[in-house]
């Protein structure tokens, strides 16, 4: 039950933050090099938040959970 928890809101993690990062793509649309924003992305606590939850959804999807027995 646990994992479906955490896969839910590392899910939702990771749409806030990239919706964010997008927002923030539209600098590129103000005269900001792609250097620029890329820098600035990757410096906002968005990306580390995003970073963050991909690997805890990357864990709980690839690592086996306990085997239980069917009767109980």
């Amino acid at each position: 039950m646990t994992k479906w928890i955490l896969f839910g809101i590392s899910y939702i993690f990771i749409v806030m933050s990239l919706l964010q990062i997008l927002l923030y793509m539209n600098y590129f649309s103000l005269g900001y090099r792609w250097q620029t924003v890329w820098r600035f992305i990757i410096q906002t606590p968005d990306f580390a938040l995003f970073v963050g939850s991909f690997i805890v959804l990357t864990f709980i999807v690839f690592y086996p959970g306990p085997s239980r027995s069917p009767f109980f």
